[in-house]
């Protein structure tokens, strides 16, 4: 086996008794055990059976390996896998799953290739596939305009008045030179243009209207029009007396190109605006007088192409309120409520959030550009899904203390965000694990791993509050890598599963051996963006089997079905993450494995692809056998198993909101534990309407009523920036959001 999977390196933290008894009651190996099979800590199983494990609890580790419904590996297990009503019957399944997975051809090599034999030795394909990379620049490009859109409008509005200003009170300047009133006339049909693209965005963006109403971009849009257009006109009048003077036709060509930009730029904003509405006003109008069919009409939902054919929603401004939503007739969760404070779940200007930052795109972007955290260190160990025997590492970060540094053989830890040693004191920082205080278990976001700022600022704040936090690393993600030929995607939760399980097993363990402990301590999911989304399908798939004690998603959709029309995401934001996704993972190392699985025509699609939606369809479905990418959304979401509000597939059957205790619900009613969404209304990645219902008050009430909604006006996409200087508290608010929920029922359980 390469040794590429192994992470026995030379040990150089410095643990002591308590983070020792931890890892020795987690029972889970420290490098990966294809590799090393003496390397690990000793099989999970010896310490199960040492913490005196009931059958109840035997039975929900044989549900966790198998499937069964609790968790969801691939669709066909899903579908027609497991399906005795006894266990023996179960590992009869499982034992002809494993069979039938050693009868696959063996998996290719993983790493990367060159990018002609990636296109077949092709150079017309890679000349294609060259073609495409443009796409994330373009992005970016514009989505830079939209960052300072806010800022440009006003300030090219006010440089044209003053220019206005001084033409009309007559202030000549015959006296500058040709070149340099050339100059001062193309710095001027510059910001013209930069004024009049800024305020059409303030005019028909969804963020700016959804901040600001119509009538402020509308006023801007109007007054830069004028002025634009009066500005485009007097530089026409010139164009005889260049003529006349003998200038060469540059300037004429300038004044020409300048006049047609300010008609597109008015043209299209225009279109953009008649189609506000979804387009349902200019397809009504043209049907009146063309023989065509609406633009807006409803996909087909058995086909993979329904992500072209998607309505487009036009302005899309939330209908839902800001604030918090709970099931009051839940006591514990009434309780839990009562000791999270206020100001960690409302983000407002009077709570700190950055007051120059004005919507969705500029709360998103601007923390990923500025914050920066120290790196954190990690204990690797690894767990085994008994569904396919893949390995998961598992990255443990333990809270850390002054000790005496009385052992000359261990050697200098780094630094690592508030590990090493401090040479002035002689003391040497040791890494503990405090029994009392709540493990998080963190799930972090596409294409990430246990490297991401976000996560390591959570983790630096949790370690320095005395927390263990346990970050799985997404199978196949950073430096891990698969051995067979199941690859990562976003329906599974089998992996969060045995995560979970095995931290849960290690506290029940860590609890049993200790005689002074009243209660176990309590295990925390916090899921970030597509580990959000997978974490909440886990909850609402385990229902009483989950092996969390309480869970909080933070930026991920409850119904990623409402994502086939976010066509703003797809355009401006997920051109750079699929670039991204696609280098690291389906290409930088499993591009053979996506070979071996893809047609050809599948896999040069994936290669130039734009979107994450359409990267799912191009590889993600066909790749895993799912029927199609509603298929995959709906396997992939929490509130998957419902019909989609909002008239996503065209107007509903079932006009009125579903109530609390209906079985309409789905399996989101089967959250058993208590369970917080934070979301950003204003969220340019996952849109607000994966909240997956207009009725936010129902679903909080739905079931044991164990779901509270936290939705702020205003955050972003794992944002959520503070003060006037957002690189100081980094993700400050998001995190000590999830850690005062965390605290919050841990309060609430002692209470109980």
């Amino acid at each position: 086996m390469p040794s590429s999977f192994c992470t026995d390196e030379e040990e150089t933290r410095k643990l002591d008794a308590t983070a020792r008894s931890f890892l020795e009651h987690l029972g889970l190996p420290t490098s990966h055990p294809l590799c090393d099979d003496d390397g690990g800590l000793g099989e999970t199983s010896e310490i199960v059976g040492a913490a005196g494990d009931s059958d109840h609890e035997r039975v929900e580790e044989l549900l966790s390996n198998i499937g069964a419904g609790v968790v969801f590996e691939l669709p066909n297990a899903a579908a027609n896998f497991f399906t005795d009503a006894d266990a023996n019957g179960r590992v009869a399944s499982q034992q002809l799953f494993h069979r039938q997975q050693q009868q696959m051809p063996t998996p290719p090599s993983v790493g990367s290739i060159s990018l002609l034999e990636l296109h077949d030795h092709s150079a017309g394909e890679l000349l294609l596939t060259a073609a495409t990379m443009s796409a994330p620049t373009l992005a970016m490009s514009e989505l830079w305009l939209r960052f300072f859109a806010a800022f440009l409008s006003p300030l090219c509005l006010c440089w044209m008045i003053h220019r206005e200003v001084v033409t009309k009170n007559g202030k000549k300047t015959k006296q500058k030179s040709t070149a340099k009133k050339d100059g001062e006339e193309k710095v001027t049909m510059v910001i013209c243009i930069a004024g009049l693209a800024s305020s059409a965005v303030l005019f028909t963006d969804s963020l700016y209207v959804y901040e600001y109403g119509r009538w402020f971009g509308l006023s801007l849009f109007i007054s830069s029009t004028i002025l634009a257009v009066r500005c485009a006109a007097a530089s026409s009048s010139n164009k005889e007396q260049r003529k006349n003077g003998g200038s060469n036709s540059e300037g004429t060509t300038t004044i020409t190109l300048f006049r047609s930009t300010i008609f597109l730029l008015i043209a299209t904003m225009a279109i953009v605006f008649l189609r506000s509405d979804g387009g349902m006003f200019m397809d009504n109008a043209l049907r009146r007088f063309l023989p065509i069919s609406s633009s807006t009409s409803t996909p087909d939902n058995e086909s993979n192409n329904s992500l072209d054919r998607m309505p487009h929603p036009g302005i899309d401004l939330p209908t839902i309120l800001e604030g918090m939503y709970l099931s009051s007739s839940n006591p514990l969760v009434s309780s839990i409520v009562s000791h999270w404070p206020e100001s960690s779940r409302t983000y407002t200007v009077k709570n700190g959030a950055t007051p120059y930052l004005v919507n969705g795109d500029q709360r998103t972007g601007i923390p990923f550009v500025v914050n920066g955290v120290e790196d954190q260190e990690y204990v690797r160990v690894w767990t085994r899904n008994g569904y396919d025997g893949e390995y998961l590492a598992l990255d443990i970060a333990f809270p850390y203390s002054e000790g005496d540094d009385d052992d000359d053989d261990d050697d200098d830890d780094d630094d690592g965000g508030g590990g090493g040693d401090d040479e002035s004191t002689g003391k040497q920082t040791v890494f503990v694990h405090d029994p009392k205080m709540p493990v998080y278990l963190v799930l972090h976001g596409l294409n990430g791993g246990s490297h991401e700022e976000y996560v390591k600022d959570l983790v630096k704040r949790r370690r320095a509050e005395g927390s263990t936090v346990v970050v799985m690393i997404a199978r196949g993600m950073m430096d891990t890598r698969i051995v067979g030929w199941n690859m990562f995607h976003g329906a599974r939760t089998g992996d969060v599963d045995v995560a979970a399980r095995a931290v849960r097993r290690g506290l029940i363990s860590l609890h049993a051996d200790d005689a002074r402990s009243e209660r176990r301590q309590i295990l925390v999911g916090v899921g970030y963006s597509m580990g959000a989304i997978i974490l909440s399908n886990y909850v609402a798939r385990s229902g009483e089997h989950c092996a969390l004690d309480a869970a909080m998603a933070i930026s991920g959709g409850l119904d990623m079905r409402q994502q086939l029309n976010f066509k703003r995401s797809m355009r401006l934001w997920q051109p750079m993450l699929t670039f991204g996704l696609r280098e690291d993972m389906l290409i930088g190392k499993y591009a053979r494995h996506c070979k071996h699985r893809l047609t050809r025509e599948k896999f040069f699609s994936m290669l130039r692809v734009t979107s994450i939606s359409a990267l799912d369809v191009e590889a993600i479905v066909s790749y895993n056998s799912f029927d199609n990418l509603v298929h995959y959304y709906s396997e992939m979401s929490a509130m998957g198993d419902r019909d989609p509000e909002f008239d996503l597939f065209g107007a509903s059957t079932d006009s009125a909101p579903t109530r609390a205790g209906s079985n309409n619900w789905g399996r989101i009613a089967n959250v058993s534990i208590p369970f917080a969404v934070l979301q950003a209304l204003d969220d340019p990645l996952v849109g607000w309407r994966t909240v997956g219902t207009n009725d936010p008050q129902g679903l909080v009430e739905s079931g044991s009523g164990n779901i509270m909604l936290v939705l702020t006006k205003a955050g972003g996409h794992v944002g959520w920036p503070l003060g006037n200087n957002p690189k100081k508290d980094a993700w400050k608010w998001m995190n000590n959001a999830a850690r005062d929920f965390a605290l919050a029922v841990d309060m609430a359980k002692k209470s109980a």
